[in-house]
């Protein structure tokens, strides 16, 4: 694991620090770090809201839909990362647990510090157990004002008008 991460951010190291990508040269609005378990619901809650009701629609970049089979897992994480403006974490206990998502994150971090552009983003989608919070996301979720899902229907609406506004930003 902290292998390959040194690894990323030597081979980050060398390649040439490319100009500033101006808003319109991304391919995506937004990338959606998630785990497997929150699966189903970014697919029919998260990408009908902001693929289908928004106006203008958000292009958005998930890997079960956008990254092609067969290919690293690192190399596709780098890749999203890249090709979009900004980055959505789900945090969930499963998405704390995970590392693959921890990585996700790191790798988001290292992007923010490396382009100095603040592009990313939290959403906290449920109480996430002392336990399962590392110390950089607890770092993170001091430092961040962060979205907040709730079951609440007037909850729920703030939540995506804020992300919304987020993207649009």
């Amino acid at each position: 694991w902290h292998l390959r991460l040194y690894f990323f951010y030597f081979s980050a190291w060398l390649r040439p620090t490319p100009p500033r990508r101006s808003q319109s040269s991304f391919t995506f609005d937004l990338f959606v770090s998630h785990n497997s378990n929150d699966a189903a619901w970014v697919k029919n809650v998260l990408l009908p809201e902001l693929e289908k009701r928004s106006q203008p629609p958000f292009k958005v970049c998930v890997y079960s839909r956008n990254w092609l089979v067969g290919r690293n897992i690192d190399e596709c994480i780098v890749e999203s990362l890249e090709q979009s403006r900004k980055t959505l974490l789900l945090l969930t206990n499963a998405f704390a647990e995970s590392q693959w998502c921890q990585f996700e994150m790191t790798m988001a971090q290292h992007r923010l510090i490396e382009k100095d552009n603040d592009n990313l983003l939290l959403a906290v989608m449920e109480k996430i157990e002392p336990i399962n919070l590392n110390p950089r996301l607890r770092l993170m979720m001091k430092r961040k004002v962060y979205l907040q899902w709730t079951d609440d229907e007037v909850g729920q609406w703030i939540f995506w008008e804020r992300l919304k506004q987020m993207l649009r930003s």
